[in-house]
Order: structure tokens, then C-alpha cells, then sequence
């Protein structure tokens, strides 16, 4: 991103700075398939009214992007935003307009609510982009109305029906990533011989440790018959204490990595570290079974990560404390995870960085599945408060089972259908689908074979590799 040529107008002053604006452009152009040599050969210009990418050196080869106006960004940080459509420059294969029969931009207004292309060829030489797809990508990949918001739920998160992508029907789909497909028809158009980066699905299945059966409730044992049909796994806790044997619970971690094995596919463990609490089971990390479990792990390549409790919440102090016993747990390696509960906002980002953590996989919504930051491509989010790029990555959360189940209520069939949609999405734009199963969810009827369908179809697939991301991240 460094490497690019930036020219600044001095009276451009409207909205945000060249830098943020620079890495909405970079986001764009990574999901265009644009590698970094080719990324880091443009030179960008920046205007008061447009900006302007030349996108083959020595050429005038240029794709020209509307600015928002002052006006509009005054408006646009009262609130008053509007969410715009436009089409294809050149209609898609039949399977990719199923799935993106238009391009969705928010953070637009009145005036850009029209059908036109998103892309507009005006000569041989230049290409018009007549919306501020830039400030657009920025804005919704940092999760811009969150921080302009005080509206959160019981647990104090923002919900997913406080989002404009809930409120303008879009949360299913990942749009940022399907801006890329776009500007791919526009590149090809000014340099027919250009080819994108190839285009792949990758699978991470992820797995939030609340409970392992440690300490010991009988209240818990008595679910496993009651709630669940499972008199074995009562017997298993309640004869386990006098055998040796690792609670219900605590096994399942290792079945649910097993399965994730037996088909190739990345998974990662993601363990507590809370006191006990309301909301947190107050397991302790170090204890011996789980200790076995996290050694068995790590023994078969399986990532072992951090799943902070529910209080570090917009408490860093409580967050270091926790994160010193997992690491004590874990033992010093490069550690990523997801907050309890998906409490979360765009400060977490910042915590988790402060704490050293490597990635962070919870902006997904906690009550509908879906692209809460319209997009399923790994990435280094932009801190607008401080105007610059975090260090941690960022793993959007697709999909979550308590959603499905719980939730919305859907049946086995149903859920696995929902699933495979969410799948098509990625892969039709080259991303990772990010899924949450809990352990204990394998026991729960209301799931059936929900899980084990859905990594049966998802055999074999690649992974992506967040410890050495080379050419993925730029």
C-alpha cells in the first residue's frame, strides 16, 4: 500500500483523509483479484470532486471515483444516509447474477439512487465510478455507524437489526467482496489482457469453548438426560469422577476437532479463561484434563486460541488479566479468537492489538447470520478514530449454530440449507466462510446431523493461512 503513488490536491479536505480513502481503494483492488505489484504500480490522485486511479503506468488508463461532497459529509455523520443499487457493466454468467443481481452501496444519498452501472466506461481510456466507492468500503468494513451510535441491546452489543444492512435487506450478502467482481469488468476493460488472482473458497471452522464440564454441577449432568435424551453422558460425568474420566463436555472438544480432521479442514479451539459469573462458566485453563485436551490439540495441528469472558467488554484491564491465564494455558505463541457472548465493538479491535493478539474473528451478529462488516475476506480493519490501519486481522464471523437453532428456530434441513447459501456467497467471490459450532452444541436434538452434513460438503477445502498471509494481504 506504501509503494502506491498518491498525489493530494491541497483543497481536498472532505470526509476522510487520502490515507483511509488509499485503503478503501487497496480493499477494492484485493477483492478485484489485483496482485500487490500491480496494486502497488497505480497512481492515485486525489481531488476535491473525484479521485482518480491510473491503473497502468505510462497510459492514461484511469478509473475515476466521485468524492462525497462537504454537504453530503455532514449529512452522512448526521445520520442521514441513504443505501444505492446499480448494475453490471457487463451482465455476469447466469450463477453469478443469481447471486448478485446488483451491486448494494450504503452510505450513499438521494441523488445516487439510480440503476445505472456501478462502472461506466466514457472512452477507451477511462472508466467512472459515479458513486464514493472508496469512503463506501471504508466506511462499512470499520463499521463506521457503530461508532456513531449509542444504541445497543440488553448485553451491549449493536444488534443486527440496528444495522442498515438489516434495515435495507442486504446482511446476507458480502457486498464489499462483490464490488471486486465489479471493478474486475472495468480493469479488463482498460487492459483486455490483465487476469485477476485466481479466485478460491477457504474454510475456517471455529469452535468457542463456554463450558468442559469443570467444575463439576450436577445440575449439568442432569441436562445431558433431561434436556438432551443422553443418559450415557450423565453416567459419564457422574461415574467419571470416581474413573478418571474427562466430563461430557470436555471430550466433546475433542470429537468436534476429530471431525474437522477426518476431512482435511482448519478448525481452531477457543478457550476461557473467565472467573465464574452469570454469563461464564469459570472454567481454569490450566487444569490438568484440559491441559491433556490442549496438548492433543496442538499435537495434531489443531490452533488452540483465546475466547475472552463476558465482562473484558470494553475493559482492557480485565481483558489483560485473562488473557495472562490463557496464555499460561497455552503457552506463548501468536493467539487470535472471539469475545464471549460477541460482545463487541470497533474499540474491541483496537484492545485485542493493544494486548498483542493476532486476529480477531467476532463481527458477526449474535441473533442473525449473515456479513455484519459486508464481507467474508480476511482483513486489517481501518481505526478511523485514530486514522490508521490495526495490526490484528480481522476473520468476520458468517455463521453461528445457536443463530439457527435457537433463534431463528430452524429445523435441521432448514439450517444446512441457510448454511449452504451463506457458503455460495463465498465462494462466488473468492472469501473465507467463518463458522462457529460450539462442543456442546453436538449433543443438543435441535441440531440433528446439521454439522456433520455441513463438513461432509465442505471436505477437502483450503484454509487460510492467517500466520503467513503473503500475496492475501497487502
Amino acid at each position: 500500500m506504501n509503494s502506491t503513488e498518491a498525489i493530494v490536491d491541497s483543497s481536498w479536505a472532505v470526509g476522510c483523509t487520502p490515507a483511509a480513502r488509499l485503503y478503501g481503494l487497496r480493499e477494492l483492488a484485493r477483492r478485484a483479484g489485483v496482485s500487490r505489484n500491480d496494486f502497488c504500480s497505480w497512481r492515485v490522485e486525489f481531488g476535491c470532486n473525484e479521485t482518480g486511479v491510473y491503473v497502468q503506468p505510462g497510459t492514461r488508463k484511469c478509473i475515476r471515483f466521485k468524492n462525497l461532497s462537504a454537504q453530503r459529509w455532514q449529512d452522512l455523520l448526521a445520520k442521514r444516509w441513504h443505501t444505492s443499487r446499480a448494475k453490471w457493466m457487463i451482465e455476469p454468467p447466469k450463477a453469478i447474477l443469481q447471486l448478485i443481481p446488483d451491486f448494494v452501496v450504503p452510505f450513499s444519498f438521494p441523488e445516487d439512487r439510480t440503476q445505472r452501472p456501478l462502472f461506466v466506461p466514457v472512452d477507451t481510456d477511462t472508466v467512472r465510478c459515479n458513486l464514493d466507492l472508496p469512503l463506501s468500503i471504508l466506511l462499512t468494513l470499520s463499521r463506521f455507524e457503530e461508532i456513531e451510535t449509542d444504541e445497543r441491546d440488553v448485553h451491549a452489543r449493536f444488534a443486527a437489526p440496528m444495522s442498515i444492512a438489516y434495515r435495507d435487506d442486504f446482511l446476507d450478502r458480502p457486498i464489499v467482496d462483490e464490488y471486486g467482481l465489479a471493478l474486475e469488468q472495468a480493469l479488463k476493460y482498460l487492459s483486455p489482457s490483465w487476469r485477476p488472482r485466481s479466485r478460491s473458497l477457504r474454510v475456517k471452522l471455529s469452535h468457542d469453548i463456554d463450558t468442559v464440564g469443570i467444575p463439576f454441577r450436577f445440575r449439568s449432568v442432569v441436562a445431558h438426560t433431561v434436556r438432551h435424551h443422553k443418559p450415557a453422558a450423565s453416567a459419564r460425568d457422574l461415574l467419571g469422577r470416581f474413573l478418571g474420566l474427562q466430563p461430557t463436555y470436555l471430550e466433546l472438544v475433542r470429537t468436534i476437532a476429530q471431525r474437522s480432521l477426518d476431512r482435511g479442514l482448519d478448525s481452531a479451539v477457543y478457550w476461557k479463561g473467565s472467573p465464574v459469573g452469570p454469563n461464564d462458566s469459570g472454567y481454569d485453563p490450566r487444569n490438568a484434563a484440559i491441559q491433556k485436551v490442549i496438548r492433543w490439540l496442538d499435537q495434531n495441528g489443531v490452533e488452540n486460541g483465546v475466547h475472552p469472558g463476558y465482562n473484558t467488554f470494553l475493559s482492557p484491564d480485565r481483558l489483560h488479566q485473562e488473557l495472562s491465564v490463557l496464555r499460561q494455558a497455552l503457552g506463548e505463541r501468536p493467539l487470535g479468537g472471539r469475545q464471549h457472548y460477541l460482545r463487541w465493538s470497533p474499540q474491541t479491535w483496537a484492545d485485542w492489538e493493544e494486548c498483542g493478539l493476532a486476529y480477531d474473528s467476532t463481527v458477526g451478529y449474535a441473533e442473525r447470520i449473515g456479513f455484519r462488516a459486508g464481507t467474508c475476506f480476511p482483513y486489517r480493519p481501518w481505526l478511523l478514530w485514530l486514522d490508521r490501519e490495526a495490526s490484528l486481522i480481522e476473520f468476520p464471523l458468517i455463521v453461528m449454530d445457536c443463530v439457527l437453532a435457537h433463534k431463528a428456530g430452524l429445523t435441521p434441513q432448514q439450517q444446512e440449507e441457510v448454511i449452504q447459501d451463506s457458503i455460495s456467497h463465498c465462494r462466488c467471490v473468492g472469501g473465507v466462510f467463518t463458522l462457529l459450532w460450539h462442543n456442546d452444541s453436538l449433543i443438543e436434538l435441535i441440531y440433528g446431523d446439521t454439522y456433520k452434513t455441513v463438513l461432509d460438503d465442505l471436505a477437502g477445502e483450503a484454509r487460510f493461512d492467517w500466520m503467513n498471509p503473503g500475496e492475501e494481504l497487502y
